[in-house]
């Protein structure tokens, strides 16, 4: 029997949704804010090359290998030399940054160290204790400031490990192969991330109803529909639409990430590589930054070079301040000074959640919401990147039906 399902938010989370509703045969009806959909996924073609206004890829799974030929879309799989990543520790360059003791420590706090979480210390405490200061400071930090758009101290490692059983059990071994699945590494597309959404879009547009301009602001405007419904708005959205059901103390933080695309004739690195992540107190402002045009091809025209670099927020900076942070940055990797072809800025205000410990407790409170909607005859569910993970295989894998 085919059911009637109403998807809020016509972002990517809300296509992925809509396009595992299809797959099943049910009657899909999205409903999207904007004139044009995917939300802060997307591709804009300069005149240097192609800048992402997001994610620069997603990590491919047989399931989503299997959504790509549905959708008829190509993977760009990544050079061999972008396998190099480099961290940038005691103001250098390195892909281990620490000692082999550090090393055999972190072995041991991976394979036999028991894992338990603790609510009252944020990750960069937590992490100290779990696998000692060097691996925390050089590996750790980096890693995560580049992929949750903050520092450790602003993280909760509960938060970002919510599969993980983390009640001392069992191991973070244990605990990586019980969630296991075979991945392919990250790939992009032809024309960037855009095409995934554009995609997407043209497999979906004749199979199912897609009203735009439609804001959802209260729940009163959705609780008398027909069917099952999706809320797939952004957490900032969402805060305002849950209003009196939320508790001020759980109600989450959210953070502004800035990237900054460069278009360069010369690259960051002596040997290709996919970017370097930076650790705190490095005299570096940057998260990180990816080198684009190492890694996929077809990124960028006549021979130039091309790196996006993330910031934790630089909505309040000119064009001249903007680079003259980034060039600041990049000198003290390169050695020396080279004027950027062209610079293009993307800020996102408030759509990334912080994942500290106020989003766990709101991700609680959340479950308990939904459960008590289905005890009244509702069957409204979240969805986004504050429920199951931030990454783009994350978002998929957790609207599958």
């Amino acid at each position: 029997m085919k059911e009637e399902v109403h998807i809020f938010g016509g972002g990517i989370t809300g296509l992925f949704l809509a396009y595992h509703h299809v797959k099943q045969g049910n009657l899909v009806t999205l409903y999207e804010e904007n004139e044009t959909l995917g939300g802060v996924i997307g591709t804009k073609k300069e005149r240097e090359g192609l800048v992402e206004q997001a994610a620069n890829g997603i990590l491919l799974t047989d399931d989503i290998k299997s959504m790509l030929d549905d959708i008829g879309l190509r993977p760009v799989f990544p050079k061999k030399a972008s396998k190099r990543r480099y961290f940038w520790t005691n103001q250098k360059l390195s892909q281990f940054p620490i000692s082999i003791l550090s090393g055999t420590k972190l072995l041991y706090s991976i394979f036999l160290k028991k894992l338990k979480f603790d609510p009252n210390l944020n990750f960069e405490e937590w992490g100290n204790q779990m696998f000692g200061s060097s691996v925390t400071k050089n590996i750790i930090e980096p890693a995560l400031g580049g992929i949750y758009g903050t520092r450790l101290q602003e993280l909760h490692a509960e938060t970002i490990f919510s599969k993980w059983n983390g009640d001392g059990k069992s191991t973070i071994f244990q605990e990586i192969n019980k969630h296991k699945k075979e991945t392919y590494g990250t790939v992009s597309f032809p024309n960037g991330m855009g095409d995934l959404v554009s995609h997407l879009v043209t497999y979906l547009s004749p199979k199912i109803k897609i009203q735009t301009g439609f804001t959802l602001s209260n729940l009163s405007q959705i609780q008398t529909l027909k069917g099952s419904i999706r809320i797939c708005i952004s957490l900032k959205k969402l805060i305002p639409v849950l209003g009196s059901l939320l508790k001020p103390e759980v109600i989450p933080n959210l953070l502004s990430i800035s990237t900054i695309t460069r278009f360069g004739e010369t690259k960051l690195t002596k040997k290709p590589c996919f970017g370097v992540l930076f650790g705190k107190g490095e005299g570096i402002q940057a998260l990180g930054v990816l080198c684009n045009s190492d890694i996929f091809d077809g990124r960028v025209k006549d021979g130039f070079h091309s790196e996006t670099w993330i910031y934790p927020n630089l909505s309040g900076f000119d064009t001249k301040q903007i680079e003259s942070i980034l060039e600041s940055d990049r000198t003290k990797i390169t050695k020396q000074a080279e004027t950027a072809k062209a610079i293009y800025k993307t800020t996102w205000e408030g759509v990334f959640p912080a994942y500290d410990r106020k989003l766990f407790l709101f991700n609680q409170t959340l479950d308990q919401i939904e459960s008590d909607w289905q005890k009244n005859g509702l069957d409204i569910k979240c969805f986004g990147n504050y429920r199951k993970g931030i990454g783009l295989r994350s978002l998929f894998e957790s609207t599958m039906i």
